[in-house]
């Protein structure tokens, strides 16, 4: 199995590893081709062999000389917030290594399969070609912390499961499979049992080439920032207007969900207390939220630069940023 490997040559990289089928085979093959690399592993507790798995992930790094960074969370299945309470989890403490360790790339252990069920959920919800292009091969992440950007890279993303399972079958290697991934109660897995699986197997080379088209679809539509510095990005308003808000957001470390996104775009608004969307007439303005106390003197010169109320604790903790403002507030 042939690997674009670039984006990590040279890179202080840290894997994302479940011991699972996909990041299991990543592991073997960054292995095999030479690259250098730690892991990090979330052990969520929720299955009997959840602790089989890590002490064995552990038994594999040491084997091939790889730091592995554990995490220990207790989730309840049940919960019906679960996917996205683990993601959070998941992305918080990779962000943490990342910064305490100096990481420059994270890899994540996406393929094909993920990439057609993410298409077919978008589908069901009603998505423009921006949604539908989903996870890209290499993207940034921006690490709040440290008010710096990470490489994201996913070079399995145009492989699929079969593929990978073919590839660990054939050279006898050892994973674990996540029996939470057989419950339909969760949208993705019912896709994935009923759908996805069986469309990918039979279509797979056209599911690459369409996603591929659509990914570049996607750059096209979204257009680029008016202005981005990794912390506040300012985007002119027009119909793609919110491909480029919800890009935004991702970077700062927000998931939007269909409500805001439509609400963001009709009043100013702060999306999970970590960001705020603010606009004037002809830009809309996303930077992280804070409270702060400003002197009268300060208030007073917002209102005549008419800066965004929802901004202006932002702007006075980084006055600096007013010059970028100038020419963008001056037009409202």
């Amino acid at each position: 199995m042939q690997l674009n490997l670039e984006p990590l040559k040279d890179k202080k990289a840290l894997l994302a590893f479940s011991h699972g089928v996909d990041s299991t085979a990543l592991f073997y093959l960054l292995v095999t081709a030479g690259v250098s690399f730690d892991c990090a592993m979330v052990n969520y507790q929720t299955r009997p062999s959840s602790n089989t798995e890590e002490q064995s992930a552990i038994k594999l790094c040491k084997q091939f000389n790889k730091k592995i960074f554990i995490h220990k969370a207790n989730l309840n299945l049940t919960s019906s917030n679960f996917e996205m309470t683990a993601r959070t989890i998941r992305y918080e403490f990779f962000d943490s290594i990342i910064c305490e360790f100096g990481y420059e790339i994270l890899i994540l252990a996406h393929q094909l399969n993920d990439a057609t069920e993410w298409l077919l959920m978008q589908l069901a919800k009603g998505s423009g070609a921006v949604g539908l292009a989903g996870m890209s091969e290499f993207s940034t992440r921006r690490l709040k912390s440290q008010n710096r950007e990470i490489g994201v890279f996913r070079p399995l993303l145009s492989v699929s499961r079969s593929e990978i399972l073919e590839f660990l079958h054939s050279q006898n290697i050892k994973y674990f499979i996540d029996n939470s991934n057989q419950n339909l109660k969760f949208t993705r897995n019912k896709i994935r049992a009923e759908f996805s699986d069986s469309f990918v197997e039979q279509f797979r080379n056209g599911i690459k080439k369409s996603l591929e088209l659509l990914r570049d679809d996607a750059k096209l539509l979204l257009g680029e920032f008016e202005y981005n510095d990794g912390e506040l990005f300012i985007v002119a308003k027009s119909q793609n207007s919110i491909y480029l808000i919800d890009q935004a957001c991702k970077r700062l470390g927000v998931l939007m969900s269909q409500k805001t996104r439509q609400i963001c775009t009709q009043n100013d608004c702060v999306i999970s207390h970590k960001i705020t969307i603010t606009s004037n007439e002809k830009y809309y303005f996303i930077a992280p939220f804070i409270k702060t106390i400003m002197d009268k003197k300060l208030k007073d010169k917002f209102r005549i630069l008419k800066v965004p109320a929802l901004l202006r604790p932002y702007l006075a903790n980084n006055l600096e940023r007013l010059k970028v403002l100038d020419k963008f507030l001056s037009q409202s």
